[in-house]
C-alpha cells in the first residue's frame, strides 16, 4: 500500500504531458514523495518533486503503473547518508542518530529532507534542516509513551507526527489534549476530530 511520506521511483514517462517548472532538473532516476489527497483517477497517486530550495515543490498526479519502486519511511531508519562524513555535525543528522537509539524497538520512520536523502542518495539536507519524525501507531497503546515522556524536550523540538490508519496528527497536540478534537491530516483534507485512531 502506498501512502503519504513514501518515496517512489517513477518511470520517467510519468512526466509526459506534465508542464514542469524550470527548476526541475533532469536526473537518471525520477524520485518523488507521495502526498495526501484524493487523485482524480482511481488507479493514480499524488506525488511531489523536490528542488534544491525549500520552496521548490511541484505536485502532480500519476498512474500507479508508473511506480517502479516504493520506499517506506520505516525502511530508512537503519540507513546512513551517503555523505555521512559531511553531514555528521548537522543537527538534523544528530537528532536522527538520537532517534535511532531511542526508538530502536518501535515502529517509526523518517520523512522530509533527510528521508529523501536516505532513500535516494541525493544531497538534500542542509545545516538548517529539521528532522521530520514519524511514529506509526493504530492506538494510543502502541505509542512509546514512556520513551516520549522521558525525552519530551527531544520529541517536542522535532516535527513529530503520529501516523495512524486514519491519517496523521502532531504529537505535541496529542500530548496536550489527547481527549479533545485534534487536527487530523487525511486524504480527504484536514479534519478536527476525536476519531484519530
Amino acid at each position: 500500500m502506498i501512502r503519504a511520506h513514501d518515496i517512489v521511483l517513477l518511470d520517467k514517462t510519468a512526466l509526459k504531458n506534465v508542464e514542469l517548472p524550470e527548476w526541475v532538473e533532469e536526473t537518471d532516476q525520477l524520485f518523488a514523495t507521495v502526498r495526501r489527497g484524493m487523485p482524480l483517477e482511481a488507479d493514480s497517486v499524488l506525488v511531489g518533486l523536490r528542488g534544491r530550495e525549500r520552496q521548490q515543490r511541484f505536485g502532480f498526479e500519476t498512474t500507479l503503473n508508473k511506480v517502479e519502486e516504493v520506499i517506506h519511511p520505516w525502511e530508512l531508519v537503519t540507513r546512513n547518508s551517503f555523505r555521512e562524513a559531511e553531514v555528521t555535525e548537522y543537527s538534523v543528522y544528530q537528532q536522527y542518530r538520537e532517534a535511532q537509539l531511542l526508538l530502536k524497538n518501535h515502529h517509526w520512520g523518517v520523512g522530509g529532507s533527510l528521508g529523501f536523502e536516505l532513500a535516494t542518495q541525493r544531497a538534500t539536507i542542509k545545516p538548517s534542516s529539521d528532522l521530520d519524525l514519524l511514529l506509526y501507531a493504530n492506538s494510543a497503546a502502541e505509542l512509546p509513551m514512556e520513551i516520549i515522556k522521558e525525552n519530551l524536550a527531544f520529541f517536542e523540538k522535532l516535527d513529530t507526527q503520529i501516523i495512524s490508519q486514519k491519517g496523521g496528527f502532531v504529537l505535541k497536540e496529542f500530548l496536550s489534549q489527547p481527549s479533545k478534537k485534534i487536527l487530523l491530516k487525511t486524504n480527504e483534507g484536514p479534519k478536527l476530530t476525536t476519531e484519530i485512531w
